[in-house]
């Protein structure tokens, strides 16, 4: 997916949520990453943060000097193209945005991510995200 190597995982129903992907993938919550859309002022960005952590709004607001609140539903449509539970980090949607990566992450040689529909994940190397992406390492968490 976009010149990453991913294993594809496909399941009969959906995998929208971290409780749901963790249950049929067999993957604990900590290796789920989990693909955010934000708002941060008048721009959109994207978080990825384990799936066993919350993002922290007010610690990235501060770290950014502007608001950061989650994107509605409809914003994810229109941004990524994809609904809510099936965004992606590999598309190229994600790609036109500033992404930020919560470094827990780290901890982990290979995690799971959406994969672009609300039935199917990557596996995918950590190292490997990291370098098609180019995130900003930060802790969110």
């Amino acid at each position: 997916m976009l010149g990453v190597d991913v294993e594809v995982l496909e399941f009969q129903s959906s995998v929208d949520t971290v409780e749901k992907a963790s249950q049929l993938s067999g993957y604990e919550p900590g290796k789920i990453v989990k693909t955010l859309l934000l708002k941060a002022g008048g721009e959109y960005i994207v978080a990825l943060v384990r799936g066993d952590r919350k993002l922290d709004l007010n610690s990235l607001s501060k770290t950014l000097g502007v608001e950061v609140s989650l994107a509605k539903a409809k914003e994810v449509k229109e941004v990524l193209k994809v609904d809510v539970g099936g965004v992606t980090p590999l598309s190229e949607e994600v790609l036109k945005l500033k992404i930020f990566l919560d470094e827990g992450i780290l901890e982990n040689e290979y995690v799971v991510c959406g994969g672009g529909d609300r039935r199917k994940l990557y596996k995918v190397k950590t190292e490997d995200l990291i370098r098609k992406l180019k995130p900003t390492l930060i802790q969110l968490t």
